[in-house]
């Protein structure tokens, strides 16, 4: 089956260098030049991706994300931007992104986490996988992505539910940030080392009492994380 794509890109020439390559992938693409054709793309098409400029005219890629979540729409996120400051790229991952790539960015890499994102989903769903988890005053859904926290509920984006499911498969043992990058995001090799740290952030948030102690989610120094929810 092919996987479509949509692209929302205003940058012309981009748009259709990006085009071009996803087809010769194989892929099946639909253009928009803006945030709110964009929006309606998404809203009358059956899509497995979305790949999203973050300055658009109009309805920004903000927008687009929040308004894609607030209707329950889990498609996966890349987020293409040239603002790369931490806190620009833990406001894209707050408001909805699955994943994030700074411009100008290398083509194979880019080509590299859509399909990591395309093929990752059916980790997440496969038959024979745990399908939720307890722990504490928490509850997480790993097929629909929703979590209830101290009884209030969370939707999680796509990224956060496929880590937070390694660390309940993998509770009270150490994951190396390698180990993350090659499950999550299907990559070896380079990959911007905070993107998994942003993830971690926006997690202990969710879920820790205290985000800045926290009891849940360890970070072992000079290795990576331990989960150690029961």
């Amino acid at each position: 089956m092919t996987n479509r794509i949509l692209l929302i890109e205003d940058d012309r020439n981009m748009a259709m260098g990006l085009e071009f390559n996803l087809k010769s992938e194989g892929f099946e693409v639909v253009h928009c030049l803006d945030g709110e054709t964009g929006l309606a793309a998404m809203a009358g098409g059956n899509f497995d991706l979305l790949v999203l400029d973050w300055m658009l005219p109009g309805v920004d890629g903000l927008e687009v994300l929040r308004e894609l979540r607030k209707k329950n729409i889990s498609v996966p996120v890349l987020l293409l931007t040239a603002r790369d400051t931490k806190e620009d790229i833990v406001e894209g991952l707050d408001s909805g992104a699955d994943d994030y790539l700074a411009k100008p960015f290398d083509l194979n890499i880019l080509m590299a986490r859509i399909r990591s994102l395309l093929r990752s989903r059916s980790w997440l769903t496969q038959k024979e996988s745990v399908k939720e988890a307890r722990f504490g005053n928490a509850y997480i859904n790993f097929e629909t992505f929703d979590a209830e926290v101290a009884g209030q509920q969370v939707r999680l984006s796509y990224k956060e539910a496929m880590i937070m499911k390694l660390f309940w498969e993998k509770r009270n043992q150490v994951i190396t940030r390698e180990e993350l990058l090659q499950k999550v995001w299907g990559i070896e090799g380079y990959i911007q080392s905070r993107t998994v740290d942003n993830h971690i952030v926006q997690l202990r948030k969710i879920f820790e009492a205290n985000p800045k102690n926290p009891r849940l989610i360890l970070s072992i120094h000079g290795s990576g994380y331990k989960f150690v929810g029961q």
